[in-house]
């Protein structure tokens, strides 16, 4: 049966030039580390005076290559298909690699196979164990030396010491390992190659100096993240047929992994980078991450923005609170802050008062009848203030509410104290500072209710220089609410 097609060599060589010649040491080591191999030398060293390099890949597997058909059948039924942590999938990687070269050698306890300008032709010389991939690459000088900074890249897996000509490449100490159930490719019962979910590890790794963060497959680069570290997955990713690349759902469940795993080392400039957004915006990023994060972008005082209580954003932002608006998260970020009580409304943290609201909770006051005479000498104080300092009558009110989160509140001509906040001791002494300052404070709001609008911060230097004419021109005013002894 006559072949149904036929792959030109140079053309599929033209379609690999965009990849990088990197990739070719990379399909070498890899599929020497997916062997029992424990030691892999790599021998890498440019040709003097032609754009050539020379690459020799030696493992020391004992089995060698189990069907030696395989370094030059394309989409061979492949033994690794069925395994997510085995790093290969349709028998390619060697034949991309020849598709670059001028010749190739490959020996093993099979026999071997050599490639050049003739053809293909077996050897029947073995290998007592392992298996040895002797290749001249076309490569120019500069290419080579990109090649040789990203071999530097890769990491190994622990109990494979790999060998580049003769340093060996370092062993990498994670920074945090952590299980994850993510999507993988392997085969079915017939070989064929599908998605599915399968827990493995993934290692986090602090980049070497000079490197770009990247998401790894089983130690071999996949694709720059440009995020905070590196991301070793220790089986299949989800990759595109050039292998370059993964599906973005893919990049950002790892993302919202690594946030949820990580979070407690992220720094305020961390928190708003487009990765971290996009893990706290994945409906899967745990609360503990997302308050973490919610503290680093807006601080530990936030609140946010109450379109029903519009005061409380002033007051919030008057306490240091930073009030978070609609725009500064998208919605899934704001459902995951909400889920995991990590920004509470202004009306929730620094509510406005609410006496006089119809809709409000009913103040528990202390009728006069029953107050003390500290209590009714300042009442008369204030009553008295009204008309010289806001040309108005006003009318004191006297709470009782320990849980009412006010000292004393003002509107429409009312003002009420809170005796549960401000305790007896406060009526006893007369008109202090302490009560002139509360009382000026509340008749500001007979101007304006905002805290934070230029018409109060006026309001408030009228009436204090008001009360300090009134001292100056009628002293005998305040001689008739002194302490009262009781």
């Amino acid at each position: 049966m006559s072949n149904w097609f036929e792959v030109d060599k140079s053309g599929l060589a033209k379609l690999l030039e965009r990849r990088g010649k990197e990739f070719a040491l990379f399909e070498l080591i890899s599929n020497a580390w997916d062997t029992n191999a424990t030691e892999i030398e790599v021998e890498f060293t440019p040709l003097a005076g032609v754009p050539k390099a020379r690459l020799v890949v030696t493992d020391n597997d004992p089995n060698g290559f189990t069907d030696l058909s395989h370094a030059f059948t394309l989409f061979a039924e492949s033994e690794k298909k069925a395994k997510s942590e085995k790093r290969g999938r349709f028998n390619l990687g060697e034949k991309l690699v020849l598709a670059i070269c001028e010749e190739a050698v490959i020996e093993s306890t099979q026999g071997g196979v050599v490639f050049d300008d003739k053809g293909r032709h077996t050897l029947k010389k073995k290998r007592e164990s392992g298996s040895s991939v002797q290749m001249t690459l076309r490569m120019t000088r500069a290419e080579y030396d990109v090649a040789l900074v990203a071999i530097r890249t890769l990491i190994p897996p622990g109990g494979t010491a790999t060998w580049l000509n003769g340093e060996g490449i370092p062993m990498r100490k994670p920074l945090a390992e952590f299980e994850a159930t993510l999507p993988t490719e392997v085969a079915d019962a017939d070989g064929n190659l599908k998605r599915a979910k399968r827990k493995t590890v993934v290692r986090i790794f602090e980049p070497f100096p000079g490197e770009t963060p990247t998401l790894y497959e089983l130690g071999i680069p996949v694709v720059e993240t440009n995020d905070k570290w590196h991301v070793d997955v220790q089986q299949k990713v989800p990759l595109n047929m050039d292998r370059d690349n993964v599906p973005p759902s893919f990049l950002r469940e790892i993302r919202t992994h690594v946030v949820n795993e990580m979070h407690k080392t992220l720094t305020d400039a961390d928190a708003n980078q487009p990765w971290v957004r996009e893990a706290t915006s994945d409906k899967n990023c745990a609360p503990a991450a997302t308050e973490t994060v919610m503290a680093l972008r807006f601080g530990k005082n936030r609140v946010s923005y109450d379109p029903p209580d519009l005061e409380a954003n002033s007051r919030a932002v008057a306490k240091g609170y930073t009030v978070v608006h609609g725009g500064m998260m998208n919605a899934t970020e704001w459902s995951n802050a909400k889920a995991a009580s990590a920004i509470l409304p202004a009306g929730q943290v620094t509510p406005s008062p609410k006496p006089y609201d119809p809709n409000g909770d009913p103040l528990n006051l202390v009728p006069p009848e029953k107050w003390t005479k500290g209590m009714a000498n300042i009442a008369a104080y204030a009553e008295a203030l009204g008309p010289l300092l806001i040309k108005r009558k006003v009318t004191v009110r006297i709470a009782s509410d320990i849980a009412w989160p006010f000292a004393a509140t003002y509107g429409q001509g009312s003002l009420t104290f809170n005796l549960g906040r401000l305790g007896h001791d406060w009526f006893k002494r007369g008109p202090t500072i302490a009560v002139n300052h509360l009382i000026i404070h509340e008749f500001g709001h007979n101007a304006e209710s905002n805290h934070l609008d230029e018409n109060f911060h006026e309001a408030l230097c009228e009436l204090g220089a008001k009360l300090a004419d009134l001292a100056i021109s009628n002293p005998g005013f305040f001689a008739d609410f002194t302490p009262v002894l009781e």
